[in-house]
């Protein structure tokens, strides 16, 4: 089982990530790959300049042969002490069956036990006593027993995150008039974060990983997601690890970690039989010093959990051009897939 650079970001500020909703009331869990590579290239243009960001990173991924990207990332997901989550699956893998199919369609997250058993075809029975956070969470009996100090004396279910909708003030530049919106935020308790793997390119050298985890380090004193100005989305960064990642051996099949936009030609691939995925759309404002008050363009991607047949030696996905038409630069979002091997 290869393993993988892991970081894990503590939070020190609540995380806003842009979700689908009306203004910025709606906010995500965790922090699709896409939005973290956009972070990164930003901190590495102000750590390193314009030229560096394009010779140490984007050149590799628009202009390189394939399998020279010097990286590939995984969404970071939440977790819990030791206890690392993972997208639930987009599609009934092994064998599963839900006393509750109902509380089942509220899971969005299972643990790492949960999703080993998953990926390699076991026979799984999910039951409503071991889902916490809500109902949003499904993890084994072992695992709900170590987040038991995460318990809340007052609903006495396992709560891990909030999220909360806050109450702002802006006023007219003009009038002075006061008016009043609403922010999404999530609050993670003591000792919950996020996680993300990493796929280091080793022919890029030892130097690649130091200037990556350097952008890291800024992005934790300078925020990471949306209101950073208001000191939202600040982080300190955990002992690097190196870990292992949940996978079927002689996979027919992959779960992608990470958002994925395929090349055209990848697509007949990846919708063959057995396929299960979810379309989201990917929007947002450019963020560099020339042009930010711009939006991208929107973009198509499969969702994180998504399913499709595993084709042998090809790395799936790309950058796509999502340049707006008066912006002086190139913009590009990332549309790599993390794969995890499925015995399906």
């Amino acid at each position: 089982m290869a393993e993988f650079v892991t970081y894990r970001l503590h939070f020190r500020a609540p995380l806003h990530i842009g979700e689908r909703g009306v203004g910025l009331e709606a906010t995500r869990t965790h922090v699709p790959a896409d939005t973290l590579f956009s972070a990164l290239c930003m901190a590495w243009r102000t750590l390193y300049g314009v030229e560096a960001l394009e010779q140490d990173v984007l050149d590799w991924f628009t202009e390189a042969e394939a399998g020279s990207e010097p990286f590939l990332l995984s969404s970071a997901f939440p977790y819990a002490g030791e206890v690392r989550l993972f997208p639930k699956p987009l599609a009934r893998l092994g064998h599963l069956e839900a006393e509750d199919e109902k509380a089942f369609k509220r899971v969005r997250w299972v643990s790492e036990r949960v999703f080993a058993a998953l990926v390699s075809g076991e026979a799984l029975r999910f039951e409503k006593k071991h889902c916490l956070n809500g109902g949003t969470v499904w993890v084994s009996e072992v695992e709900k027993a170590a987040l038991a100090p995460w318990t809340d004396d007052a609903t006495e279910d396992i709560v891990l995150w909030k999220e909360a909708v806050v109450p702002r003030v802006t006023l007219d530049r003009l009038t002075q008039a006061s008016e009043i919106w609403h922010f999404g935020e999530v609050r993670f308790a003591p000792g919950v974060g996020l996680w993300f793997a990493v796929d280091f390119n080793q022919d890029h050298g030892d130097g690649l990983r130091q200037r990556f985890e350097a952008c890291l380090r800024l992005l934790g004193d300078s925020g990471l997601g949306g209101e950073r100005g208001a000191g939202r989305g600040l982080f300190e960064l955990e002992p690097v690890r190196e870990e292992p990642l949940p996978e079927a051996e002689a996979a027919s099949h992959f779960v992608t970690l990470s958002p994925l936009c395929p090349r055209r030609e990848e697509l007949a691939i990846l919708l063959a039989e057995g396929a299960a995925y979810e379309l989201m759309p990917r929007r947002g404002w450019v963020t560099s010093p020339e042009a930010a008050n711009l939006r991208r363009q929107m973009v198509w991607m499969f969702a994180e959990g998504s399913l499709f047949p595993r084709p042998e030696g090809m790395r799936l996905g790309r950058l796509v051009s999502v340049k707006p038409e008066r912006c002086p630069h190139a913009v590009w979002r990332y549309g790599y897939a993390f794969p995890v091997g499925v015995k399906k």
